[in-house]
């Protein structure tokens, strides 16, 4: 055996029945006993990361701590050598992939301010904008909780944190996702959504997060998803915030993407995030991108040929990095490399995900195929444009034309 275990023959000595060699060697190797110690932590601060915000939820008890006990119990005695709880460490690292699966779906819909539109219910003519100074929200839409069983909805919050408000949100994404059915959509919500916010009278959708940020009575995440609850007239149970960065350092996480570009792309006035540009050329054909490379794919807003716009760039790649997860079967390298991948993006992102959630999210996601997947937006279909008094071009929701797409999605899970 060589001087030292690696992290590979770590988790499996914490997963699997272990090997004598192994055994033998950390019961005389303060190192690798010091490595199993770094390994337990980093699983308690993703735990304590995933519930920074609201309570937990116990989870389901084939998977509790007590009966992972009892069944370790149940394995033959071998000699003790400190470590963490087994269970604990192999719960945490699939949550880390659960942020992994649909932070990537997520973010890569949310770079843009409206996502990709596909089919949905027919929208009846938008009514004018109301003239007087003040917008008066209409009714909201009624909830469908006999349509609910047992979904999990997540709202999904893409910002750069890099410009002069780093907690203004550039576009929202819900992901809904039936279990039962192993079905899901993705509804793109655009950032200047004018609805209303509790406490805050109206405001902008992208704007919300940082409303919630500055209030000590409530949280980001909490105001966004109360708000967005309201307008959509469905429940939304958990929320999750990415940065740009976190992106970039998912994508590098699984070894990058590949797309198959239709057509060459030029853009010479593609920002470099200080002021400047920084010319971009894409040529056609099969590309492998890296986590920059699929950032700049996704934001650039030049349109080569109809049907090719950022919307459709961004469906290539969450099927892409999806397919890279899934069909190449790298989970169990992710789950052997979740402590380092969650130091790398631990703080870009923000989540009120409960750790029985995160693990419920990562077992179903991955069982998804594109297929399984309807996509919609808010555009159009359901808002009207309008200047607030102040002179800021937003969008108000059209009640009746939501709660006709929140139907039709609906009916889709049916």
């Amino acid at each position: 055996m060589s001087r030292h275990l690696n992290d590979r023959q770590l988790l499996v000595y914490l997963e699997e029945e272990p090997s004598p060699e192994a055994e033998a060697h950390l019961r005389t190797c303060p190192a690798c006993r010091a490595r199993l110690k770094t390994l337990a932590q980093t699983a308690e601060d993703l735990t304590t990361t995933l519930h920074a915000v609201g309570e937990q939820i116990p989870l389901a008890p084939a998977r509790s701590w007590e009966a992972v006990a009892r069944r370790w119990k149940r394995r033959r005695p071998r000699p003790y050598v400190p470590l963490f709880r087994p269970s604990l460490r192999h719960l945490a690292t699939l949550a880390a992939l659960a942020l992994l699966i649909v932070g990537l779906a997520g973010l890569i819909h949310t770079l843009a301010v409206t996502g990709p539109t596909l089919t949905r219910a027919t929208p009846t003519p938008s009514p004018t904008p109301p003239a007087s100074p003040s917008p008066a929200p209409g009714p909201l839409p009624r909830p469908y909780p006999d349509r609910l069983g047992v979904p999990i909805s997540l709202l999904i919050l893409g910002t750069d944190g890099e410009s002069e408000r780093p907690d203004e949100t550039d576009a929202l994404m819900l992901f809904y996702l039936d279990a039962e059915a192993q079905r899901a959509f993705l509804l793109s919500i655009p950032r200047d959504l004018y609805v209303e916010v509790p406490g805050h009278g109206q405001a902008r959708a992208g704007s919300i997060y940082g409303l919630g940020k500055q209030d000590e009575a409530t949280s980001g995440l909490v105001l966004v998803r109360e708000a967005i609850s309201a307008t959509l007239g469905l429940p939304v149970q958990h929320a999750v915030a990415v940065h740009f960065d976190g992106f970039v350092a998912l994508i590098d996480a699984i070894g990058g993407v590949d797309v198959e570009v239709p057509h060459p792309i030029e853009d010479p006035t593609f920002p470099d995030g200080h002021g400047g540009y920084a010319p971009l050329l894409i040529p056609a054909g099969r590309q492998h991108f890296d986590g920059e490379a699929a950032l700049r794919y996704a934001r650039t807003r030049v349109i080569p040929a109809p049907g090719f716009d950022r919307a459709f760039r961004q469906q290539q790649l969450i099927l892409a990095a999806h397919d890279r997860v899934t069909r190449l079967d790298l989970l169990p390298d992710l789950i052997a490399q979740a402590p380092t991948l969650w130091s790398a993006i631990a703080g870009s992102i923000e989540a009120d995900l409960s750790l029985s959630d995160a693990i419920d999210l990562a077992l179903l996601a991955t069982g998804l195929t594109a297929d399984d997947i309807t996509t919609a937006t808010l555009d159009e279909c359901c808002t009207v444009e309008y200047v607030t008094p102040a002179g800021v071009r937003v969008l108000l929701p059209q009640p009746e034309e939501i709660e006709a797409l929140m139907e039709n999605l609906l009916e889709e899970e049916r």
